[in-house]
């Protein structure tokens, strides 16, 4: 016998009677895997840009400036200090350890000469070094900052400054608030 069926007398003697369909395989898993390329390219863009959103949105969200007033009057542990200025007036500084924040409050500020300003200061705890946390205009009446890091900070104190400014307090203060932290 010759290996063909004498029946089909087409198919004697044909390159392709060793493939036995093996094209039509071929074709397909082919045709699959060009099918899956783009799916695959997709599912790499999509999962790309979901990182690069998640990333934008943690960088917002640490770039935004934070309302650390809020986040101490809110806070369970908060623990008030309270003066009175010299001069008049009344200062309320409130801490949270929690929170690791403060919030200082001012009222009924007296009048100033418009060549001054008011400065709150935040003394460090260890070093006694001064920062500026806020100036506030000569006829403001009130005032409320916020800020953070409570573990370094000792007190924060008020003083009236010339209208430039300063780096570093330069009168007497006001009144000095010590935190809870520091007593």
């Amino acid at each position: 016998m010759s290996g063909t069926d004498p029946v089909y007398p087409g198919h004697r003697d044909d390159e392709n009677d060793d493939d036995l369909g093996m094209d039509l395989v071929d074709q397909v898993s082919t045709d699959a895997e060009n099918t899956r390329r783009p799916l695959k390219k997709w599912v790499f863009v999509v999962a790309g840009l979901a990182v690069i959103l998640i990333g934008v949105v943690i960088l917002l969200a640490n770039l935004m400036p934070k309302n650390y007033v809020a986040q101490v009057d809110g806070a369970k542990d908060k623990v008030v200090v309270q003066a009175d200025l010299e001069g008049g007036g009344h200062a309320v500084l409130s801490t949270s350890a929690k929170a690791d924040a403060g919030s200082v409050a001012l009222t009924a500020l007296p009048r100033i000469d418009g060549t001054e300003r008011y400065t709150v200061w935040l003394i460090e705890a260890e070093s006694d070094r001064a920062t500026r946390l806020a100036t506030i205009d000569a006829g403001a009446e009130s005032a409320t900052e916020g800020f953070n890091g409570m573990a370094t900070v000792g007190s924060v104190m008020l003083t009236v400054e010339p209208a430039e400014g300063s780096t570093s307090p330069s009168t007497e203060p006001l009144v000095v608030l010590e935190t809870p932290a520091a007593k």
